[in-house]
């Protein structure tokens, strides 16, 4: 499931041509949390999915 995530958040991301660093600062996260939500290193939560 985390995998799968992360694909589909990397995708997504791509689509909107956004970088990390863009995606984290819309959702109040760091960009290294982005890199490790999209390599499966970390889990994300339910509100970061929402």
């Amino acid at each position: 499931m985390t995998a799968a995530f992360g694909t589909h958040l990397k995708d997504w991301r791509g689509r909107r041509r956004l970088s990390q660093l863009d995606l984290a600062l819309s959702a109040n996260v760091s960009a290294r949390h982005v890199a490790f939500l999209e390599t499966g290193r970390s889990k994300p939560s339910r509100e970061m999915v929402i």
